[in-house]
């Protein structure tokens, strides 16, 4: 399966193949400047079409709330959109839609971000909006009152009538214990339950500010077009040089307890399902090459269609309807590489982890064979070849890489790095990342199973 380190930036995946080498692939131009106040700006010129995609990345996501207020950076990104003085309660949202476009938002762990896709004569318009709720956002207790129970709803559809997700906050909460990352993006419901105005008033004080944000224009634009909008709408606001703060990563990747498996039982499961995530070392240039042949690693062992666990314990066992893995590498804190098989009624979760425990044995003690290499490289290049196609992809793309600390150069060069990535880095990478006393395994369950 795709791997979610430089492949996540790669994001436009489950795209056709292509024989294209890396090292023919033409680097997207990227044009960079930085305001008096702080504010980062990037563009993606890309003049196929009329278009621009604006977004704003903020400096702060659920890893960065304060203890106790879990939630707050996702329960903030919906209250961006409640409004200002200026453009009142849900126009913002109508505003983009009468011109013609689209706009939304997200959260992770350690990044917000707010993206609008309009027509290229109409940026001025959404950047103006943009700034203006960068800074004059109304926050008071009746509309964060409305907007917690939307919060609270959201975290009940997704999280806590699925099985599956459940599953995973428990295997997070295991793997980084201690750590931000263990406690979820949409946060804890008993804690989300008491965020209230006053600790959302000094949430957007300290971290929407222009010192804390990065400005990503991709399409039919230029830097040349896109600065003096920046310095009229983004350059009057003061910056509030508060800063994230430091986080301490974990130096051990021990996972306490790690050979009980985590099990969860449920009685709306209709699927079982054996996963395992392993706890990886944070990402830095030094280590560049490591997770590039991690994610290479991921594509052998993964591929839903032609990857070695999809063989083994579809194909040849028939003890699973459907195997993956997936890397995350690029986080600011401990990226994760997870492994996951369904279990069919043939099988058993110790058969489904004894056939998984081989598969990795063999990445550790074999080379792969050079084919199963070359098809593994082509794959992720032809994630990059599509994602380069959409200049969507590349505002998330270049943006993501910003938020993370990561230069444009970085994103830029990585399909020229898997380029000559070796049989040997493969197995390097085996025996360094995939440690079972660095991980978590569950079964979720059908109840009574």
């Amino acid at each position: 399966m795709r791997s979610v380190g430089f492949s996540l930036l790669f994001f436009c995946a489950f795209c056709g193949g292509t024989t294209q080498p890396a090292n023919a692939l033409v680097a997207p131009k990227v044009e960079q400047a930085r305001l008096d106040n702080g504010l980062q700006i990037i563009v993606i010129p890309d003049h196929r079409a009329p278009v621009v995609t604006h977004m704003v990345w903020y400096r702060v996501g659920s890893a960065d709330e304060p203890a106790g207020k879990s939630g707050i950076a996702h329960f903030f990104e919906h209250l961006m959109f409640r409004g200002t003085a200026t453009f009142p309660d849900g126009t913002f949202s109508k505003t983009v839609a009468a011109l013609g476009g689209q706009d939304n938002a997200f959260t992770s762990y350690d990044y917000t971000a707010y993206f609008q896709r309009i027509a290229a004569d109409k940026i001025e318009t959404v950047m103006a909006m943009e700034a203006d709720r960068m800074r004059n956002l109304i926050v008071n207790a009746e509309l964060v009152a409305i907007e917690r129970d939307v919060i609270l709803e959201e975290r009940a559809q997704r999280v806590d009538t699925n099985p599956g997700a459940l599953l995973s906050e428990k295997l997070r909460a295991k793997l980084h214990a201690g750590a931000p990352y263990s406690v979820p993006v949409i946060g804890w419901r008993r804690e989300i339950e008491q965020l209230n105005d006053a600790d959302a008033s000094a949430f957007y004080a300290r971290y929407y500010a222009p010192d804390n944000a990065i400005l990503v224009v991709a399409g039919d634009t230029s830097l040349a077009d896109i600065l003096p909008l920046a310095r009229k709408y983004y350059g009057p606001i003061a910056p509030s040089n508060t800063p994230r703060d430091m986080r301490t990563i974990p130096e051990s990747l021990q996972v306490t307890d790690a050979e009980t498996p985590v099990t969860f039982r449920d009685a709306r499961v209709t699927q079982p399902l054996w996963q395992r995530i392993y706890k990886l070392p944070t990402y830095t240039d030094a280590t560049a090459r490591q997770f590039a042949a991690l994610d290479l690693l991921s594509e052998i062992l993964g591929d839903r269609a032609l990857g070695r666990l999809n063989k083994s314990l579809v194909v040849d066992e028939g003890i699973s309807s459907a195997t993956g893995s997936w890397s995350d590498s690029l986080r600011i804190d401990n990226g994760e590489f997870a492994i996951y098989a369904t279990l069919e009624p043939t099988g058993t979760m110790a058969q489904i982890e004894t056939r998984v425990n081989a598969e990795i044995l063999r990445l550790k003690n074999e080379l792969v064979a050079e084919s199963d290499l070359a098809r593994a490289r082509t794959q992720l290049v032809a994630d990059t070849v599509y994602a380069r196609d959409s200049q969507q992809s590349m505002a998330r793309i270049f943006g993501e890489a910003a938020a993370l600390g990561l230069s444009p150069d970085t994103v830029r060069d990585w399909p020229n790095l898997l380029a000559d990535i070796t049989a040997q880095e493969v197995r390097d990478a085996a025996r360094l990342f995939l440690n079972l006393a660095h991980s978590v395994t569950g079964h979720l369950l059908e109840d009574g199973s």
